[in-house]
């Protein structure tokens, strides 16, 4: 089999329109910086243009996330279907929602971008609903309202998990509490996002233990994963991780490369690029 053809799915991926830079908090910018993305994000880009870096490194399909943080719309629901259904071949979107909300109106906006927007899942930044010292774990009850309902709309959830990057609390990404939730709401699919690092253990051990629990690899590099999390990648947890970049803080070509230079099988490499993500996201279709 030849990798590069498979047609990979990268499971978390933003487009950075041009324009918006200027809008990220100081703690965001720190991070582009230390990844050496600071150039991408400054120059921004069209959706036309991404594609052309997809086609490039083999991508097939990105699953297009909204950004918020704050009162900030760095890339908006409405942004993010409008793409999609412009590029429906190319691009399924996932929305965001902030769980402080009253609760009838969290539910009302996930009904709104399922039903009207057409979004494919749900985004979740536990870090990003506290004080900017302490987040809000996801097993948090302001949480629950979104799962019920991510529940009866067949809605993925994919949440941060592991250290921030930027410069905001790291400590409600521990993944041990989404065991919480997935023993809450079994029939929910939970995606934890950016691979758990340095709690990567705990997200390993909830993928392997929850039927719904995936471990998604944005933000993290293949060629600086921890040798036990390549070894449950290449191995016994084939069928639960989800291959991402976070586009643009890291391009398609450098981690599927690196993910090829890992040795992994074929069989491994396309459920980790591809099947996984169809499956999670009930892509079938």
């Amino acid at each position: 089999m030849d990798k590069k053809t498979v047609g990979a799915i990268d499971a978390w991926g933003t487009l950075m329109l041009p324009g918006r830079f200027e809008l990220w908090p100081e703690e965001f910018r720190h991070i582009f910086r230390r990844y050496g993305a600071i150039d991408l994000f400054e120059r921004g880009m069209s959706a036309e243009e991404m594609i052309e870096y997809m086609d490039a490194a083999g991508v097939e399909r990105v699953m297009l996330s909204a950004f918020g943080y704050g009162d900030l719309e760095l890339l908006s629901n409405e942004e993010v279907s409008e793409i999609c259904i412009k590029h429906p071949d190319r691009f399924s979107g996932v929305g965001t929602v902030d769980p402080r909300g009253k609760p009838m109106d969290v539910v009302r906006e996930i009904e709104r971008l399922a039903n009207d927007l057409g979004l494919r899942g749900i985004r979740l930044e536990p870090y990003a609903y506290g004080d900017g010292m302490t987040g809000a774990p996801p097993n948090e009850k302001m949480y629950w309202p979104v799962y019920t309902k991510c529940v009866e709309l067949g809605l993925p959830v994919s949440i941060q998990v592991g250290h921030t990057g930027p410069l905001l609390p790291s400590e409600a990404g521990r993944p041990i509490y989404l065991d919480e939730v997935a023993l809450a709401f079994p029939e929910l699919v939970i995606i934890g996002c950016h691979l758990g690092q340095p709690w990567h253990e705990e997200m390993m051990i909830l993928a392997w233990k929850h039927p719904n629990v995936y471990v998604e690899t944005s933000a993290r590099t293949p060629k600086h994963w921890p040798e036990s999390f390549v070894k449950f990648a290449g191995g016994y947890g084939q069928d639960k991780v989800l291959w991402a970049t976070d586009y643009p803080l890291l391009t398609f070509d450098r981690t599927l490369e690196e993910l090829r230079d890992l040795g992994v099988s074929d069989t491994a490499y396309r459920k980790i690029v591809r099947d996984n993500t169809i499956r999670a996201f009930g892509l079938e279709d």
